[in-house]
Parts: structure tokens; sequence; C-alpha cells
């Protein structure tokens, strides 16, 4: 089957859950149905606008009660914290299937050089802090009787994200039982993590089910990252989920066989993609920024390929060197990444601060700048601010103040 590269283009956001009208007023039910169709949200600890996995869900939604996606995942056990593309929110539904990346974690190079010093250094210590968490539960590593700290060596860190640093034992065993499964995060303490017993988070119908072996795990995995991207070569299906490339090559080639995946010759494309049975090529009616760390970016070739659109993520870049900014929002309108905005939330002035505004090649000034304004008016109100100043940088401030003004 061959696909136009328009075709392809609307296949990608369609799929991403922007085939749909936002919601007069969003609700859990959407925000479950938003969940299960992208299967996560990345979580990241920049916090400069608000983070990632909330950012996720309103760039589908609109406004919605923020703290409606904490209760599905700590409270009403709909979704939970694990790694999936990262550290993400996924759905309650991929629990069984990602049980076999959590059985993988013992043989890990890493952990096991991590439990070989720590237990030469504090003989017993992995089962004290199982068995303090067992007895105290919801702890968060700072709140460990003896969280073992350590250094901290930040020379490899940019500021964005000291936060996932290891600056303790405690907080790295904490971690490492939480990979393998036996402890779940049950909340967080502003951005740390509390964590609990598996089976006090997770619910127990969850864990009665079958654990499914690596290859069942896998292919369920691909099932639900190819659908969440339309149509994709094997490469972007693996990046999904973080599998690896053969292990997705082979899952490919199973659903492919039995019919539940088709091959197809997207334009343009020197590798084959491979197309899911729900992919839709209807006109796509949306005007959403989106976090850097939302999943339709999440393969920039990927983005390069489709869009035309250089998804530059510049949080790590020394100032001098950016070209777009620190916390630079592409800005989908229609089935086009037509521009891009710099955001913060200034919220002592509470006021959304636009310090850059771009732009693409091509594009209709005062049509994007136009949609842009009504996007930014809503974000801004959602976060509780009250106005919006726009700075003079990047091509699209003046078209964009104007617009804003109207």
């Amino acid at each position: 089957m061959d696909l136009s590269a328009d075709e392809v283009r609307r296949i990608a956001v369609n799929a991403q859950g922007f085939d749909r009208a936002r919601p007069a007023q969003a609700n859990r039910g959407h925000l479950r149905r938003v969940l299960a169709r992208v299967g996560a949200f990345q979580i990241d600890a920049v916090n400069v606008l608000v983070r990632a996995h909330y950012l996720a869900a309103f760039s589908r939604l609109g406004p919605y009660p923020v703290d409606s996606l904490d209760r599905l995942a700590f409270r009403e056990a709909g979704a939970f914290e694990y790694w999936g593309h990262a550290a993400s929110i996924i759905d309650m539904s991929l629990y069984p299937a990602l049980r076999w990346r959590m059985a993988r974690q013992e043989t890990r190079p890493q952990w096991g050089r991590f439990l070989n010093r720590v237990q030469t250094e504090r003989p017993g210590y992995a089962e004290e802090v199982y068995a303090e968490v067992a007895e105290r539960g919801l702890l968060t590593f700072s709140q460990l009787l003896d969280p073992a700290r350590r250094p901290k060596d930040n020379s490899c860190y940019a500021a964005a994200t000291i936060l996932w640093d290891r600056g303790s034992d405690g907080k790295t065993m904490l971690e490492y039982l939480y990979a393998q499964g036996k402890l779940a995060i049950a909340g967080r303490s502003g951005f740390n993590p509390a964590y609990d017993l598996a089976e006090r988070v997770i619910p127990a119908t969850v864990l009665a089910q079958p654990e499914l072996n690596a290859a069942d795990g896998q292919r369920e995995l691909v099932r639900r990252a190819t659908a969440a991207l339309g149509v994709a070569t094997a490469k972007e299906v693996a990046d999904y989920f973080r599998m690896s490339v053969a292990d997705t090559k082979a899952r490919l080639r199973e659903l492919v066989s039995v019919g539940e995946l088709s091959e197809c010759s997207p334009e343009g494309w020197t590798s084959v993609g491979y197309l899911h049975p729900s992919a839709s090529a209807k006109p796509v009616q949306v005007a959403a920024v989106l976090s850097p760390f939302d999943s339709l970016l999440w393969e920039r070739a990927r983005v390069q390929q489709i869009f035309g659109f250089r998804h530059s993520f510049e949080i790590y870049v020394p100032e001098a060197k950016r070209v777009y900014g620190y916390f630079v929002l592409p800005f989908l309108l229609g089935d086009r990444l037509q521009g891009r905005v710099d955001l913060k939330a200034d919220r002592k002035g509470r006021c959304l601060l636009v310090r850059g505004s771009f732009a693409e090649p091509g594009t209709d000034s005062s049509q994007v700048a136009l949609a842009l304004a009504g996007e930014l008016r809503s974000l801004a109100s959602w976060l509780d601010l009250d106005d919006i100043t726009v700075s003079s940088r990047g091509n699209h401030a003046s078209a964009l103040r104007s617009a804003i003004r109207r």
C-alpha cells in the first residue's frame, strides 16, 4: 500500500489523540481516553511552565482539573508510573505487558554494580529498605531512617535535571526495587516519588493477571505503539516504549503474518512502514502547543521526516548558544507544526511570558498568530495566569503580540 506524505502526516496526528475536537469541559473520562490512546505521558523535572505529563493532556483536551491526572494515577488506579518511553504515567492496561521488563532488571549491569558496592559497604541494606517500606509505607527517599546520602557529582548534569540525580544510596535502592516491580510509586511530594509495596498500589485484579512472557509483552507494546503512531518504521515503533529494534522487528513480523498490521510504502521513506488498522487520514482540525516531551515528538528523525520540522531541544544547551530558547513548545495547527514559542510561567506576577516566538518558513503568519494567541489564552487561564507578555525575540513576535492584543 502506498501512502502520500499528506496522508502520513494526518495519520500521525490523528493517531496521537488529536482526531476529535476538545471537549467543552474535560473530565476524568476524557483523560482516561487520551491516556489509553497514547499509552503514556512522559514525566520530566522541568517546571518552568508546567510539568510535561500535565501539558500532554492539556494539548489534547484543553483546560482540565490538573489534580485529576494525579487522582487517576494515585487514587483511582487508572494509571501507574514506570519506565515506558522514559519515566512516564502509563495506562494501567499496559502493566501486564511491562512485567517482563521488571523481571529483567536484576540482570542489568548497572544494577549489578550498584548492588555489589552497597552489599560490600552496607551488608543487608536492600532488605532493610524493602522492610522499612513494608512496615511504614509511602516513603520518599529522604524519609528513610537511613537514606545513605552520598556527595552529588553534578558535573554531567544540566541544572534542569538535577532532580533526577541520585544523591543517596537509599534513593537508588528505592529506584531499583521500583524498577523490579517490588515497589510502586504511590504519589509524589513535590517532584520526589513516594514509594509503597506494589501490591498496595497496583490493583489486585491487575497483579492477578497471568504474567506475560517477554515475547507476549513485547507484542502488546508493539501493538499499542503502532496504534499510537498510526504508521511507523520499525525503529520508530521500538523507540516508543524503548524496546530493542531486534525484538521490535521480530514482533512486527509476527503481527504482520497474522494480519494485525500491514506493511506500506509511505512517500519519501526509505524503510518499510507498518500501518495500524485504526489509522485515519481524515482532515485534522487542531491548534495545540506541545510539550517538548510530547509523544508526537519523541522520535526527532520521524518529526523531521513527516513534518519537515526540526525539533530543537535546547534545555541542555548553554544560553548563549540557544537558537529558540529554554523551554520551547512546538505549535501544531491542523496537521502541520507551524511555529514554536519559548514559554515561562511567572507565577508570582501571574503572567505567561512568551520569551520567544517563531513561525516556520512558508506559513501564514497572521493565521498562525491568531490561532496561537487563542491557544496561549487558554493555556494562561488553565495555569491561573492573568496576563500574557510577548517579548520582541523571534520572527513571529510582532504578529503574535498584535494577535494577543485583539
